[in-house]
């Protein structure tokens, strides 16, 4: 048996590569991970989580304007402030960054900024880099 770095090397930090290598790493497996870009994976970043919280903000526009049939009196016009909206939106998405950070130093996985590539079948190349900031 050939001696390794690791027993498992995943290359994402999206949702299932997390799960992988924390399972592993929980069962005491040498895990490595590389993730060129902020933790979680394009549901976290730029798919479902932001989707989400801008169709929830999107949805009280309707439901300011029916609570009025409901009795309810809103003093002014309701008004949306993108910026603000942005701003949590940001933050919310680093809370989630930090959550699968934390993951992965719990199942002491050892975890590298950068672009990863198979170079052979036991060979991973990762191109270190630095992750964008949170837009």
């Amino acid at each position: 048996m050939a001696d390794f770095d690791f027993d498992l090397f995943v290359i994402g930090g999206g949702s299932g590569g997390v799960r992988a290598a924390r399972f592993a790493g929980q069962r005491g497996m040498r895990v490595g991970m590389a993730e060129s870009k902020r933790m979680g994976g394009t549901c976290v970043n730029v798919g479902c989580i932001p989707k989400k919280l801008y169709s929830y903000a999107a949805e009280y526009a309707e439901g300011f304007a029916d609570a009025r049939g409901y009795g309810w009196s809103i003093p002014g016009e309701p008004t949306l402030d993108w910026d603000t909206l942005k701003h949590n939106r940001a933050q919310s998405i680093a809370n989630l960054n930090a959550i699968y950070e934390k993951l992965m130093t719990g199942a002491k996985v050892d975890r590298m900024q950068g672009h990863a590539s198979l170079a052979d079948a036991h060979t991973v190349r990762v191109r270190h880099g630095t992750a964008p900031p949170p837009s």
